[in-house]
């Protein structure tokens, strides 16, 4: 965590001098406070300091759970933000509950022309809808098997224009478990604070030397817009007993169409683990975890995975503060190779409110054999489901308010 907080001062020290290298300056943008915003005279240097406050209440219907009916801190978070010249930085850094703490994004970059950058650090991993994959403010099975705003530390180079994305990337290494904003994979030693030793202890495996490749064509015409795309991923797994590498790869497709107030997106992923474990463990899961603000799970190593969101926006010109109430639906399943082992599902059904700089998430959530949110307690939800909650729905209320500056 030390070695983190260094990272992060020395970015932001250097987004501080990038900003004042060309003389004076003068905050343009007009944010709530305490949002920060400098642009030099010249217009080649800036920096932006902004954020977000939130608070949260959960309503949770499983036996095991101490969230009945609780507000409870959700996050305070920096967006640190700086250009000079043709260089560039951005940096999100999250103090959350339980005093956890987290980095969705770090990283400089340097523009190269219009239309394309190099970013270099802990930029977002190219894979499927970004950056977000649903809605509602509950995140989805997506998410958890590691295919939403998940970040890790490497190169990555960026092109775009009206009609096309193209992203390549290389992540020699995965970020540090406890500075995790999204789950990735993890050997138990790395989390162990928030693991379950009787069935976790002996997974012993990490990403290294990962390689992304996201290309996607955006469509145009009367009334609509749409964005169809493809990713790959891939991966040596390598496992810190037997000290041999196996193999990890992942594909997917994705498409966003937008149609007036109406917002369909979707996406179909296979992924596949090959881990050299050592005699006695199996090869059917692997384990997952983050920083700790979700325990860590165990997922199946080879699995197909699908999520299709719907949202309809109903714009308040009229109601002040208030201007846009987004209703959505999100739905994502996980089936999983092995006989014998049944899918994961979450639905969740609900409103985001617009009322800026306040924002606000109405989530109900129904899951089954998906930890956190229900099914499976032991943490196996996501493989053989065999535990207390098994094949059952489970149900939560989230209502999530932040400040945003």
């Amino acid at each position: 965590m030390n070695k983190s907080v260094i990272c992060l001062g020395l970015m932001m020290s250097s987004c501080v001098s990038f900003a004042a290298e060309s003389g004076s300056t003068a905050p343009v943008v007009k944010k709530p406070f305490p949002h920060i915003a400098w642009r030099s005279d010249d217009g080649q240097s800036s920096l932006d300091i902004g954020g977000a406050l939130r608070t949260n209440y959960r309503d949770e219907h499983w036996d095991t759970t101490e969230n009945n009916g609780r507000f409870l801190f959700d996050t305070f978070r920096l967006d640190v933000q700086a250009t000079y010249k043709n260089l560039f930085s951005d940096v999100g850094y999250w103090f959350q509950n339980d005093g956890k703490r987290a980095v969705d994004r770090g990283y400089v970059g340097y523009r190269l022309n219009d239309n394309s950058n190099l970013q270099l650090g802990a930029p977002f991993k190219p894979f499927g809808l970004e950056p977000y994959p649903q809605f509602g403010w509950s995140y989805h099975l997506p998410f958890f098997m590691g295919y939403g705003s998940s970040t890790a530390s490497g190169l990555k180079y960026s092109y775009k224009n009206p009609e096309w994305d193209v992203q390549l990337a290389f992540f020699p290494r995965m970020l540090p478990s406890d500075i995790r904003f999204a789950p990735e994979v993890g050997r138990y030693a790395d989390l162990k604070d928030n693991a379950i030793p009787a069935i976790q202890s002996r997974q012993d495996n990490e990403k290294r030397n990962q390689l992304n490749a996201r290309v996607a064509r955006t469509f145009i015409n009367d009334g609509w817009k749409a964005e169809v795309g493809a990713s790959v991923a891939t991966a040596q797994l390598y496992n810190a007993t037997t000290k041999d590498d196996g193999d990890y790869w992942a594909g997917g497709i994705h498409a966003i169409i937008n149609a007036g107030q109406w917002t369909v997106t979707g996406q179909g992923i296979r992924y596949e683990f090959d881990p050299k474990n050592p005699a006695g463990v199996s090869k059917d899961s692997v384990l997952m975890g983050g920083n700790g603000l979700t325990p860590a799970y165990l997922i199946a190593s080879k699995a197909s995975l699908g999520a299709l969101n719907v949202s309809y926006d109903i714009l308040t010109p009229k109601l002040g503060q208030l201007k846009k109430i987004k209703l959505y639906n999100d739905y994502s399943r996980l089936m999983k190779d092995k006989s014998g082992w049944d899918d994961s599902q979450m639905y969740t059904v609900g409103a985001q409110f617009f009322a800026m700089p306040v924002m606000a998430w109405v989530d109900l959530t129904w899951a089954k054999n998906a930890n956190p949110y229900g099914g499976a307690e032991n943490g196996s939800g996501f493989t053989n489901t065999s535990s207390v909650g098994s094949n059952q729905w489970y149900y939560r209320t989230n209502v999530n308010i932040g400040y945003y500056f």
